[in-house]
């Protein structure tokens, strides 16, 4: 890592604790800097402005827990266990800052301007990784004939964020884990389901 890439990275990484600190108004250069530990006007050496901050900083942390995930969910085929290492990583989102920080910004993300588009790339990331999970999952079940996959998965991002900001506006910290709690019973019936049964291929006649 270059020592530019280095001092970019460290901004973005102070940018994500001040907007899950003070919110996306009170995420100032000076709050940044402050967090970070540089002057403010290191902020403006690497980024012409706030704004470009916000969009970096938008795929910086999306990328960095998508990695996560990725490398975390690798080979999951089971519910039990996918549950079990979502809660875990959420736990993570949430010591981390980025459940906030992301609030934020999507709060924060006028149509049509540059931090909505990246918002709108960076969702479509997670989808698509929702869509290969859900495919190992059904892979082989019943179920999988009767649930349009990339459907689900846009369902399953949707209500990720959705459930986040209902938790940022009421503050009811429950709720996250009545959700896991109930998607964990949901994962054990699930898992007994039998997989389907593949048909013997005709043999060819010499």
């Amino acid at each position: 890592m270059t020592q530019r890439s280095s001092a970019r990275e460290r901004i973005l990484r102070a940018a994500i604790l001040a907007l899950s600190s003070h919110g996306y108004a009170g995420t100032t250069a000076r709050s940044i800097a402050a967090l970070g530990g540089f002057a403010p006007g290191v902020i403006y050496y690497h980024f012409a402005d706030l704004d470009e901050v916000f969009t970096a900083t938008a795929a910086y942390t999306s990328e960095l827990r998508e990695e996560r995930y990725r490398a975390a969910l690798a080979g999951v085929t089971k519910a039990v266990p996918l549950i079990r290492a979502l809660r875990t990583l959420y736990a993570e989102d949430l010591e981390s800052g980025h459940i906030e920080a992301v609030q934020e910004l999507v709060a924060a993300a006028r149509p049509g301007s540059p931090l909505a588009a990246a918002m709108a790339a960076q969702t479509r990331q997670w989808e698509l990784l929702a869509e290969e999970i859900l495919a190992r999952l059904l892979r082989g079940k019943p179920l999988g004939r009767l649930v349009n996959v990339p459907t689900a998965a846009r369902a399953a991002v949707a209500y990720y964020l959705g459930m986040q900001t209902l938790t940022h506006i009421d503050g009811d910290a429950s709720r996250p884990e009545a959700a896991f709690a109930q998607a964990a019973r949901l994962a054990a019936a699930f898992d007994k389901l039998p997989a389907l049964r593949r048909r013997p291929r005709p043999s060819r006649r010499s």
